[in-house]
């Protein structure tokens, strides 16, 4: 790393201060690494105790004094929950829900990774959808409905069945098995406008160019629909480039 890159990189957030709202520690990664030059990522933890429907709508009990915590000091410029159940685990409209409850607390302009996810569908003018990732059964009965009552047809669900935190951490760090539901999920729906790949900890952002160039359409994740609202929300035009479809996308 030269000079120059190295002084960039402590002038971080002279562009915007982004904070997240996250259901546990060592998420969001990527963002660091991906996002354009001078944004910041500060991230508060929730507390997720387990990977179900109680165990998301339980977050929600600590997202007001978490969004304000991470206000201490210096205003955020915007402040995200980085969790796509616990923002559709309580139907349509919950997401909007989930914002109200972060504006009133903060004080600052707020998205969820649900409503990035509509709004990035909605511009790549999806419509029919193949949705994949490590969710209960019962955590995808509730997307499939909060979809469906946006507009979306779900044409094939593949999912994992993860119960434990642990399962998840390992889903986390190996893109093998988000691959192959990426190729099932084209295979079981090859009509599909495109692939989605639900849940934060969904390891995909490495290698969705390679996974697009052999199904030949848009693999939509949480991750990158959660950076896409983001940017967007903050009118940054900047595209990344070798991280799929949607973040190359025009956002002004």
């Amino acid at each position: 790393m030269t000079e120059d890159m190295r002084y960039q990189e402590y002038l971080k957030g002279w562009r915007a201060e982004v904070g997240l709202l996250s259901p546990i520690a060592g998420m969001f990664r990527e963002y660091d690494v991906l996002a354009p030059a001078g944004i910041r990522f500060s991230r508060a933890i929730l507390g997720m105790e387990a990977p179900t429907p109680d165990g998301v709508r339980k977050l929600t009990e600590f997202i007001p004094s978490e969004a304000k915590k991470l206000n201490l000091g210096h205003k955020m410029d915007l402040i995200a929950l980085g969790c796509t159940a616990g923002s559709f685990i309580g139907g349509v409209g919950y997401d909007q829900k989930i914002v109200s409850l972060i504006e009133d607390a903060a004080g600052v302009p707020a998205t969820t990774t649900t409503t990035a996810v509509i709004e990035l569908l909605k511009d790549l003018g999806a419509r029919k959808i193949a949705l994949v990732g490590p969710y209960l059964k019962a955590m995808f009965d509730a997307e499939i409905a909060f979809l469906e009552g946006s507009g979306f047809e779900v044409l094939t669900v593949k999912h994992l069945g993860f119960e434990t935190l642990e399962e998840y951490w390992d889903f986390r760090h190996n893109p093998y098995p988000v691959y192959r539901l990426v190729r099932e999920g084209h295979q079981a729906a090859p009509e599909a406008d495109c692939i989605f790949v639900t849940c934060m900890f969904s390891q995909i952002m490495g290698i969705v160019d390679i996974a697009e160039q052999e199904i030949g359409k848009p693999v939509v994740s949480s991750c990158s629909s959660l950076l896409y609202g983001i940017l967007k929300a903050l009118q940054i035009p900047d595209p990344i480039e070798h991280y799929g479809m949607a973040l190359r996308l025009p956002r002004l």
